[in-house]
């Protein structure tokens, strides 16, 4: 993961982007464009729709830029919470089109993920996390692999830091009945900070 900036090289950063210089956009895009990507890849049941995720999590946060406070929280955190929002939309539209399917009476909607050249352990690991309920999954990935605090995690969620806790104990327990490897997920410490 990236180191993060310190607060004023962020917040000359983020007033570049306001002024839509592009190259502070760039900045943005290159520093944290992977880690929203990797959380979209959590979310989506499809890699290209994780792609139109960032995409436009980017755009929405570009608009949005007017409403980001540095004081309230750090930037890769706020998009974070703009790209999960996002992935739960798209979520929710591809379930409202399965429906839609099964109620037409034609064959039920089934979501694949295009071939990859990624093999072994990290399809295991998708495989693996798409069998978590979607708020579980969501919080387990911004807690253990985006490495938030639950606290921040919590906010990008909009849920409470006791209910990201939680919900990261249950995928925690749920990854390690499903589990055939030998080893257990390892945990980070709930609500510690970076």
């Amino acid at each position: 993961m990236a180191s993060m900036w310190d607060r004023p090289r962020e917040a000359d950063v983020v007033t570049a982007w306001r002024r839509g210089d592009q190259d502070a956009a760039r900045e943005v895009v290159a520093r944290y464009g992977p880690t929203l990507l990797r959380v979209a890849l959590a979310l989506c049941p499809r890699a290209e729709d994780a792609e139109e995720v960032v995409q436009d999590a980017l755009l929405l946060a570009h608009r949005a830029l007017g409403t980001f406070d540095p004081a309230r929280g750090l930037l890769q955190a706020w998009l974070i919470g703009i790209t999960a929002n996002r992935a739960r939309q798209v979520r929710r539209g591809l379930a409202r089109y399965a429906l839609l399917m099964t109620r037409m009476a034609r064959d039920s909607y089934v979501v694949s993920t295009p071939a990859s050249p990624l093999r072994g352990d990290l399809e295991l690991a998708r495989r693996r996390l798409a069998m978590l309920p979607p708020r579980e999954r969501e919080a387990f990935v911004l807690v253990e692999i985006e490495e938030l605090s639950s606290t921040e995690a919590a906010r990008a969620m909009g849920i409470s830091d006791s209910t990201v806790r939680v919900l990261v104990t249950r995928a925690r327990a749920r990854l390690q009945r499903k589990s055939d490897l030998p080893h257990a997920v390892p945990a980070r410490a709930e609500g510690s900070g970076k």
